[in-house]
């Protein structure tokens, strides 16, 4: 049977940023007449997770409890957005033979999930075609687009966020017994938001009264991803990773001293949005230590930092970042952002609504997107 529906974009390289609008046109190419009930455009954007774990039941005939491996996974539909280009879902209608064009618009809003996947999971955007036949085999086409999403941090922090804030922490040593010195720590941070590229003077005052050394003394950002499933049974998963490490000498006994760490995260750190997502969420943590012999414990100052790729108070993005993919070429990626490539829908996960475990980085790459939607 010859194609009766193509999806056809008119930006070929089906990359956009949230905010853009998404174009194209539905051609249908009928060889009959049909009676249809009308041809809609929808765009889904789907958050699945998945991962084997051990799962505790009872098993009756042995009359015990056991363990066994069950694979854990959560799908969320997150946005859904359809428009009827001709005749709607409450009456049918008739198409003649022949060719027929129906342009689309899709305006993308701000604020949503980036395309995303790694081994725990995916984000990922769909746009189907459809024929809604009454008592017959719908006709169909769909298409994997990506999306870059920046954070934007005016919809996260608060205008006090730019403002300087103090922090402070302090420990009694104790040696058989007899209290030492208070160890005092004072941070001061300049603000608390940060973008890539950007830079951020930290303070730490560190005080020791104590009769022992500070070995050294560090200041991290931490990146921490959370992931979530729901079916059979609700449980989580947690990823960390150190987007940036400081480290300076230690203080001696009795000792006073002033570090300055120039905090800059890079330009090409991956940041992932999950705006509007409830298996997926991401949290951002400043650590500043003091580290002590092995018989006591480090002192520890923790901050929550706001991390996006636009500043508060620029509604425009950064000069480095064009809102609008070019039509007939790649897009040009945001500082703080990697390219991903959309995962492939095959059988199973047209059946089932959600694409299959994506590769870990060990493993062989994700295709591109020009290789899922090749005919």
């Amino acid at each position: 049977m010859p194609q009766q529906c193509k999806l056809l974009l008119d930006n070929y390289t089906g990359q956009y940023t949230a905010g853009s609008p998404i174009q194209g046109r539905i051609i249908l190419s009928l060889d009959s007449d049909i009676t249809l009930r009308g041809l809609r455009i929808t765009l889904s954007c789907i958050e699945h997770t998945e991962w084997i774990a051990t799962e505790t039941y009872y098993d009756s005939e042995a009359n015990e409890h056991k363990s066994r491996d069950t694979q854990f996974v959560g799908n969320t539909e997150v946005i859904s957005i359809k428009q009827w280009l001709y005749g709607d879902q409450h009456a049918t209608t008739n198409l003649s033979v022949g060719q027929h064009i129906y342009p689309f618009l899709i305006n993308l809003q701000q604020n949503i999930p980036s395309t995303y996947q790694c081994e725990k999971g995916s984000i990922y955007y769909k746009l189907t075609a459809t024929v809604d036949r009454p008592m017959a085999l719908d006709y169909e086409d769909e298409m994997m687009i990506v999306v870059y999403s920046p954070i934007d941090l005016n919809f996260l922090a608060r205008p006090e966020d730019l403002q300087p804030s103090s922090y402070s922490d302090e420990k009694t040593v104790c040696c058989w017994c007899c209290a030492q010195g208070p160890i005092t720590m004072d941070i001061e941070l300049a603000k608390q938001t940060l973008i890539p590229g950007e830079h951020v003077e930290v303070k730490m005052r560190l005080t020791n009264m104590a009769n022992i050394n500070v070995t050294g003394v560090s200041f991290e950002l931490k990146q921490i991803i959370s992931y979530k499933v729901t079916d059979p049974s609700r449980d989580d998963k947690q990823e960390s990773h150190i987007l940036i490490d400081l480290k300076d000498v230690g203080l001696g006994a009795h000792g006073e001293n002033t570090y300055i760490f120039n905090v800059t995260l890079p330009p090409n750190v991956v940041l992932p949005n999950f705006a509007q997502c409830s298996l997926f969420s991401v949290e951002y943590i400043y650590t500043a230590t003091a580290k002590l012999p092995s018989t006591h414990t480090n002192l520890e100052v923790t901050m929550y930092p706001k991390v996006g790729h636009i500043p508060l108070g620029n509604r425009f993005g950064p000069s480095h970042y064009n809102p609008h993919p070019p039509i007939g070429g790649g897009a040009q990626p945001p500082l703080g952002w990697t390219n991903p490539s959309a995962p492939p829908l095959d059988e199973k996960q047209q059946t089932m609504g959600y694409p299959e475990k994506v590769s870990g980085p060990n493993e062989v790459p994700p295709p591109s997107y020009e290789s899922l939607n090749m005919p």
